[in-house]
C-alpha cells in the first residue's frame, strides 16, 4: 500500500530531488496565481481549495511529468463525454479529461520560464470559472 502523507512536507520529503523541484516549480505557479488558495494535503498530492471547493491538484505519481490537475472538486457532476467550455486556455496547454477536468504537464525546466505568464494566467482563469 503506498505511504498515506498528512502533510505537504511529508509528501516532498518522500520524493526524490528531480520530483521535488518540479512539484515546487508547480507550487510556485499556483501560488502566484492565487496566494489566498488554501493549500492541503488530499487524494495523497497537494491540493488547492478555493472557498472551500478543490480546485487545483498537483500529480507526481508515475513516471510521466509532473501534472496539475484542474478540477471542480467532488460535488459538481463530471461528463466524460461532453466537450469543456473553458475559454482560458488560448495556448492549448491543457489536456482535457471531461468537460470539467483537465491537467498541465510542468513543461521542461528550459521552455517554463517562457511559459510562466501563460500557465499563470491559464490557473487564474480557472479559478475565475464557476
Amino acid at each position: 500500500m503506498p505511504e498515506r502523507f498528512a502533510t505537504v512536507d511529508e509528501f516532498l520529503t518522500a520524493q526524490d530531488p528531480q520530483r521535488r523541484a518540479d512539484v515546487e516549480s508547480l507550487r510556485a505557479l499556483v501560488r502566484e496565481a492565487d496566494p489566498e488558495l488554501t493549500e492541503i494535503v488530499k487524494w495523497n498530492s497537494p491540493d488547492y481549495t478555493l472557498d472551500g471547493i478543490d480546485r487545483l491538484t498537483i500529480n507526481a505519481a508515475g513516471n510521466g511529468p509532473v501534472r496539475l490537475i484542474l478540477h471542480f472538486g467532488t460535488e459538481r457532476a463530471e461528463d466524460k463525454g461532453a466537450a469543456p467550455t473553458f475559454s482560458g486556455d488560448p495556448d492549448g496547454l491543457l489536456t482535457w479529461h471531461s468537460n470539467i477536468r483537465a491537467s498541465l504537464a510542468l513543461p521542461e525546466q528550459s521552455r517554463l520560464a517562457g511559459q510562466r505568464d501563460a500557465i499563470v494566467a491559464l490557473i487564474r482563469a480557472w479559478l475565475a470559472e464557476e
